[in-house]
């Protein structure tokens, strides 16, 4: 997921600086520099402790219950 991310914004880049219009264009507007600033704080900020803390997690408590079949879970219910 992150690379996709990292790939998408370096063609992002790479196509602001290409275009040297829409370059100016988004300095001269300060919301948008705004917006790509607050997206970029709650990217670095939550995005990506959240997922090092979701790895963590996984690697520690594996899911072993979800690896059950349809018909276990229906079994233990007593639906089946």
């Amino acid at each position: 997921m992150l690379r996709l991310i990292g790939v998408v914004l370096a063609f992002a880049l790479g196509y602001l600086t290409a275009s040297n219009k829409l370059f100016t264009y988004l300095l001269q507007e300060k919301i948008v520099l705004y917006v790509l600033l607050g997206l970029t704080g709650c990217f670095l900020l939550i995005l990506i402790p959240l997922e090092r803390i979701a790895e963590a997690e996984s690697i520690q408590h594996p899911l072993l219950s979800m690896r059950t079949s349809a018909r276990e879970h229906l079994q233990r219910r007593g639906s089946f």
